[in-house]
């Protein structure tokens, strides 16, 4: 039996969202989920999270599947626009006795690769998977894949995971933003988000992504953070991610980590922020524009959604998460 089955997205919607840097999207159905973990078994009978990604991702598959993980690996998963590059920072300079110099000498692309970049965007002249496979250990690994995508040894060797949940109104609402300018979509906004309620857009659908690690959390190797908890109490979470990680550092220290991490540092710091993948796919996806002033740390905020989407399409979207949420415990945070 195929490990994958992938279902090509032909409607009209799905198609109008697609863009020619990532190429025609497909599902990716993990076919056989009898050794992904059960956790506290919330999502046991449920079929865990399939994926949209794009044709190219076939010829990688397998590899990221079958990628070899060390017990010592760190792991930073979430779905797309969740506060991913915010851990990344916190997690590497936390695990690595705070060496600010080293951080800033060596671009966070590099220091946690982001490992499946290279499938997903056929222009990128890089294979990621195999920087993933050269890097020096411990290694920082991202990923925006779903449970069942990711290497299987995760699940064996249990490296230690650091996973951020963020509310998908914000979520769906800082996409858009990325999609336009990171990936050169250019339809009408409203097809965007109508394609996000039928889960037609890259990485999506993100709750069951999310309820998956969730089930998790438990676990001694996994940390389940929110975006918003980030925003409204780091040091309660650097606290937490110190535990985590074993790690010991006295009030001061942790202080200036909390500048360092503040969204008006963070989005002004070229080695933390994600500017290099900007000009990056700028330059691959065609939408190069010296007068664009998009960052990819745009707001950082909770509930921004309110100053764009608008209220129909807010009782929509309530209406999308109540459904997927259906018989979970969980909540997304406000």
């Amino acid at each position: 039996m195929a490990t994958f089955t992938y279902k090509p997205l032909t409607t009209e919607l799905a198609r109008a969202v697609q863009v020619p840097t990532n190429g025609p999207l497909v599902e990716v159905h993990l076919n056989d989920s009898s050794n992904l973990p059960k956790g506290d078994g919330s999502r046991t009978g449920v079929a865990p999270a399939h994926c949209v990604l794009n044709e190219h991702y076939k010829l990688f598959a397998e590899r990221i599947r079958n990628l070899t993980v060390y017990k010592d690996d760190l792991w930073i998963v979430t779905a797309p626009k969740c506060g991913t590059t915010w851990t990344q920072e916190m997690i590497w300079l936390l695990d690595n006795a705070l060496d600010y110099q080293r951080a800033a000498d060596i671009n966070l692309i590099h220091r946690s690769i982001f490992i499946e970049l290279s499938a997903l965007v056929p222009g990128f002249d890089q294979n990621t998977i195999a920087l993933v496979e050269q890097m020096q250990r411990p290694r920082h690994i991202k990923s925006h894949l779903p449970m069942a995508l990711l290497p299987q040894q995760l699940w064996t060797v249990r490296p230690r995971i650091v996973y951020c949940a963020r509310n998908p109104k914000d979520m769906v609402t800082s996409f858009y933003h990325h999609y336009r300018h990171m990936h050169g979509y250019t339809g009408p906004k409203d097809t965007f988000f109508e394609a996000i309620l039928h889960d037609l857009v890259m990485f999506q659908p993100q709750i069951p992504h999310t309820l998956d690690f969730w089930a998790l959390r438990n676990e001694p190797n996994v940390l389940f953070l929110h975006f918003e908890e980030m925003k409204r109490n780091m040091a309660a979470v650097l606290k937490r991610a110190c535990e985590f990680l074993g790690k010991s550092y006295s009030q001061e220290e942790l202080q200036r980590l909390e500048q360092h991490l503040s969204f008006e540092v963070m989005k002004t710091n070229d080695s933390a922020n994600n500017s290099i993948l900007l000009k990056l796919m700028k330059s691959i996806s065609a939408t190069d524009d010296n007068k664009d002033s998009f960052q990819f740390m745009r707001k950082g905020m909770v509930g921004s959604h309110r100053e764009e989407l608008s209220s129909e399409y807010i009782e929509k979207l309530n209406a999308y998460i109540g459904r997927q949420l259906r018989g979970s415990s969980f909540k997304f945070h406000e």
